[in-house]
């Protein structure tokens, strides 16, 4: 029997899983535990694709949420890069959450830890629904707007968070 059948984190998981369901009034799943070291719900919301990743090895208390803002523009792309490094040491101090490239598309990823301890489906869709307003952001500016309007002032990153 698998040790996380009843109890543990993969249970946690997708119990969180089945309330984030009834939050957004779908039904709750009807699989069985999934038993692999690592599981993702892949979702749309927001017009955002998201993944809320599981791992059993790394981390098995928490969650990745991790959600695809869309291309950096080839023409801006190298200013962009630094902007998200320079944002990327503030994020890591404010909520560990972090900007990567998904190196397959080239595809901007926003990512955050979420423990598993303090998240209901209702908490995770609060972050899903904050981090929707971040891509929108993203999509709008580049997150660019302060830096290109003032060099010498850079906006603010706890604005992101």
């Amino acid at each position: 029997m698998n040790p996380y059948a009843i109890s543990g984190p993969r249970y946690r998981f997708l119990n969180v899983v089945n309330e984030l369901r009834i939050a957004l009034g779908y039904s709750m799943r009807s699989e069985e535990q999934e038993d692999g070291e690592e599981v993702a719900m892949e979702m749309m919301y927001g017009g955002f694709d998201f993944s809320i990743v599981h791992s059993l090895v790394n981390k098995p208390d928490s969650v990745l949420l991790e959600c695809i803002f869309g291309p950096l523009p080839e023409a801006r792309a190298e200013k962009i890069m630094r902007r998200l490094l320079e944002m990327n040491a503030a994020l890591a101090e404010l909520d560990g959450s972090s900007f990567s490239l998904d190196a397959t598309r080239q595809l901007l990823m926003y990512t955050l830890e979420l423990e598993l301890g303090q998240l209901d489906g209702n908490v995770l869709l609060r972050k899903l629904t904050e981090t929707v307003w971040h891509g929108q952001r993203w999509q709008q500016s580049y997150f660019m707007n302060a830096v290109e309007s003032k060099p010498t002032e850079l906006m603010n990153p706890v604005q992101l968070a």
